[in-house]
């Protein structure tokens, strides 16, 4: 599969025997299922060529009626490959928003979003203790988080936007799993995942200002950069790496995706290319290998 990388630390490996997804090294190497979807259905290596059109989430312009059993056996799909199926999963509606919910065995199984329980509502990260839940996360320029502790057998999954990254739901999540878990951060893994990159996320200086208001000039100017024509642009990327340093996660043990979805138009969904037909799907399996 062809994907631009912006540098050469390519931290991922690439399954294309079933329906094609990306997966952390790192994670791979806890023994922690995981993965992120592209837009293909299935994919020739040979050919170097795919069908695409893969549908993991109810778009607003879909029939409801139509989409949501297709979706929900792309998704099962997807989540067999990782040994596991969507009668252990849970997603919520993702409304840029920086709360966190802890996820219990009442908490899984394939609902619709319009069935989820209040309290699951209006929630872009979800993290749980309980063995062999899956965590689903959908996004198209929106980077994933991903967060591992092998000591409390733990996982956790983010969708941090822009809104969500200014509010800090990475530290939020670490927070919530040390107060429930009982874990320590310095022991935690985490995988920042593919989403648009500083060149493609051309922003407004309203954005800078709240950056700037919330998290300092000083912090601010370190991840938003005026370009060229005078644009501002912000490197996602490096704000979820902050946050998750300051939450006490060490830097080695975070590796960031080298992949923009935007640059990538031809293998992702991507809202800033308008080729949102559909988004990606980031998954993790609370499991680990021992």
């Amino acid at each position: 599969m062809k994907i631009s990388y912006s540098n050469r630390n390519r931290v991922f490996n690439i399954h294309t025997e079933n329906i094609p997804y990306l997966s952390f090294d790192m994670l791979d190497n806890l023994g922690v299922p995981n993965l992120y979807s592209t837009r293909f259905v299935s994919y020739d290596d040979l050919k170097e060529t795919g069908k695409e059109g893969l549908r993991v989430v109810v778009m607003k312009t879909d029939d409801i009626n139509e989409a949501a059993p297709v979706v929900r056996a792309n998704r099962d799909r997807l989540a067999r490959q990782l040994s596991s199926s969507i009668s252990r999963e849970c997603f919520t509606d993702q409304k840029h928003t920086n709360n966190v919910y802890v996820v219990t065995d009442n908490d899984i199984g394939a609902s619709r979003f319009e069935e989820k329980p209040a309290r699951i509502r209006s929630v872009d990260g979800l993290i749980t203790d309980k063995r062999d839940v899956l965590l689903t996360a959908f996004g198209g320029d929106c980077p994933p988080v991903y967060i591992a502790d092998p000591t409390k057998k733990a996982v956790g999954l983010l969708h941090s936007g822009r809104q969500g990254t200014l509010n800090r739901i990475s530290s939020v999540a670490v927070a919530l799993m040390k107060e429930r878990f009982g874990c320590d951060p310095g022991v935690m893994y985490a995988a920042i995942g593919p989403g648009i990159c500083a060149d493609c996320y051309e922003i407004g200086d309203e954005v800078y200002d709240s950056f700037a208001a919330e998290w300092g000039v000083k912090e601010a100017d370190r991840i938003l950069k005026r370009y060229p024509g005078g644009k501002y642009h912000l490197d996602l990327r490096e704000a979820c790496l902050m946050t998750l340093i300051k939450a006490g996660i060490p830097a080695d043990h975070i590796v960031i995706s080298n992949v923009c979805t935007r640059c990538n138009a031809d293998i992702f969904y991507s809202y800033r290319a308008h080729r949102m037909e559909n988004e990606q799907a980031a998954m993790i399996v609370n499991r680990f290998r021992n």
